[in-house]
């Protein structure tokens, strides 16, 4: 299959329980996230990737607030971009 530029090319293999998301996805995710502070966001889902400048990676993600209160974790989208010279950055992060 093609990856047509803007397309995202869904990735079958979604279910980190069932050993679907390979090392790479998972490293490009925790990598994303190491510096990040305010909240935990761990990767549940990989959707799949999609042509641009670079390459970008989907997620569905668990986020868990750090607060000194009790806060429910949520379920959000989150997209990690793979400029063409390896530099990661967190493109988007959206509520479910």
């Amino acid at each position: 299959m093609n990856m047509v530029p803007g397309g995202w090319k869904i990735d079958v293999k979604v279910n980190k329980n069932l050993s679907g998301m390979t090392l790479e996805q998972m490293s490009l995710f925790e990598t994303a996230f190491r510096n990040f502070e305010g909240a935990k966001y761990t990767p549940l889902l990989y959707i799949g990737s999609q042509v641009v400048a670079g390459l970008q990676h989907a997620y569905v993600a668990e986020c868990r607030l750090i607060s000194p209160h009790p806060v429910e974790p949520t379920l959000v989208k989150v997209v990690v971009y793979l400029s063409s010279d390896n530099q990661l950055s967190i493109s988007q992060i959206s509520a479910i």
